[in-house]
């Protein structure tokens, strides 16, 4: 099956690049101050100022007014804005209204959590795991047994992925963007280009099987 590829907590050039190169689609930049991720403006640029046309640029917020949100977005030129907190739809329609697409993030406990997601008004809609400290972020996946009741078709695979689950993800789950954050790194925010590239072979492999 179809499917894009996010890397997402990127903090380096670097990874940028290296990720782009490897086939990356969209490259994640956290602006969440709480994250250990987190990334400065100036960072942003830089990283942003080595990316090859049609790798779609990503700000990851958490419950950021939308107003300094804009600022930001607007300053970096992204493509997508990541709402990862309790951003309710009049914040999304707009982020929308001012030309950016929006991924929502959603948190799954129980088989009704789906239900946001289909009502949901972003392009996107991405499902996480979550703890107390962190909404998202955390190198763990959410209980995958609880599927969706039926597929859905705008769906980003976030949490916990890695190189020996993405296959099973992929399955259940049928995303349209797979999101490896935490599962490509040595440390929070620095990738490892071993990781990505048995990442992205696993990937390949996953698309092309007949």
């Amino acid at each position: 099956m179809t499917f894009r590829i996010k890397v997402c907590g990127i903090t380096r050039p670097e990874d940028a690049e290296a990720a782009a190169a490897l086939g990356a689609d969209l490259i994640g930049m956290i602006f969440y101050r709480r994250s250990p991720r987190y990334l400065q403006p100036h960072q942003a640029h830089a990283i942003i100022a080595g990316l090859p046309q049609g790798v779609a640029r990503v700000g990851v917020f958490v419950d950021e007014p939308v107003g300094s949100l804009l600022k930001l977005a607007h300053e970096l030129e992204l493509d997508y804005i990541q709402m990862h907190g309790n951003e309710g739809d009049d914040q999304i329609k707009k982020v929308r209204g001012e030309g950016f697409e929006v991924i929502k993030a959603f948190r799954i406990f129980g088989p009704a959590d789906w239900g946001r997601l289909y009502a949901s008004c972003a392009d996107l809609v991405l499902v996480d795991n979550a703890t107390a400290e962190l909404p998202g972020g955390t190198g763990q996946t959410f209980d995958w047994s609880i599927e969706p009741p039926r597929p859905i078709q705008d769906l980003v695979l976030s949490g916990g992925l890695t190189v020996d689950n993405i296959e099973d993800g992929v399955a259940r789950f049928q995303p349209v963007i797979v999101d490896i954050n935490s599962g490509v790194e040595t440390a929070p925010g620095v990738k490892s280009k071993v990781k990505m590239e048995q990442f992205f072979k696993k990937c390949d492999g996953i698309r092309n099987a007949q």
